[in-house]
């Protein structure tokens, strides 16, 4: 049950979207979203019906899909969250989570939340895990004990992955091309490299060179906590690997 609450966690972590549904206002759709410490934050037009939803306090539930085809779904009364968008985005980067699900200081939004006291996970077919990135209709969903969900903590680092690994691709692709080859700076035999996989111990790379692609671990001296300890991983990396390479 422990893994299963942080799994949970998790998904609700790296979501950017729900779909939110209002049986009693016949209501679904998508909105942005984001985690706040297990909670949903939703983001609404404020003169809109989910608002004014949130305002009688309605009930709801919402489905987040998770990166490798689970469905988390999280039942509750919705809830404003008083504040301006822009304060409580504010608050929850400084917990380390970059929150940048769509252009949220915009005029004319809500944060709303839901008051969870249902937690269901539905995994994909185990055939289809890791492969699929939105939930299968075969999922089975388990229920999670509400303690256990609230004090598990989510892995922001698988959370955020795909983000973080289509930044080292894009932006800092020089440096991978540095780690994948010990330290020297791309050219000779090392014609790129390509980061396909991140955790909190370390990544996986791709190697392109005169002889073909090879794979390569690059381990992390400390285990990351939370995204903003990427960089600085990675600095002690790269400097290490030129002392290396010198």
């Amino acid at each position: 049950m422990t893994v299963l609450a942080g799994r949970a966690r998790t998904v609700l972590a790296s979501g950017r979207t729900a779909l939110l549904t209002l049986p009693c206002e016949r209501a679904r759709g998508w909105v942005g979203m984001i985690d706040d410490g297990g909670e949903p934050l939703l983001m609404a037009r404020a003169d809109g019906r989910i608002a004014e939803a949130a305002q009688s306090g309605r009930r709801g539930w919402v489905d987040v899909p998770g990166h490798f085809g689970e469905r988390l779904i999280l039942t509750g009364t919705l809830r404003v969250v008083p504040g301006t968008t822009a304060q409580i985005l504010s608050r929850l980067a400084d917990l380390g989570r970059s929150v940048d699900p769509i252009d949220a200081v915009a005029d004319g939004l809500a944060m709303l939340a839901v008051s969870v006291d249902e937690v269901v996970l539905c995994l994909p077919p185990a055939d289809q895990a890791g492969r699929v990135r939105r939930w299968s209709t075969g999922a089975v969903g388990r229920r999670i004990d509400l303690a256990t969900y609230a004090f598990a903590e989510p892995d922001l680092i698988d959370a955020y992955a795909p983000e973080l690994i289509d930044h080292l691709n894009t932006r800092h692709a020089e440096q991978m091309c540095q780690l994948a080859g010990g330290g020297r700076t791309p050219g000779g035999d090392i014609a790129g490299a390509y980061v396909s996989g991140l955790d909190r111990y370390g990544m996986d790379l791709w190697r392109v060179d005169t002889t073909g692609a090879h794979p390569v671990r690059i381990v992390f001296d400390e285990p990351l906590g939370e995204p903003r300890s990427l960089g600085r991983e990675l600095r002690r990396l790269l400097e290490r690997a030129g002392r290396d390479a010198g």
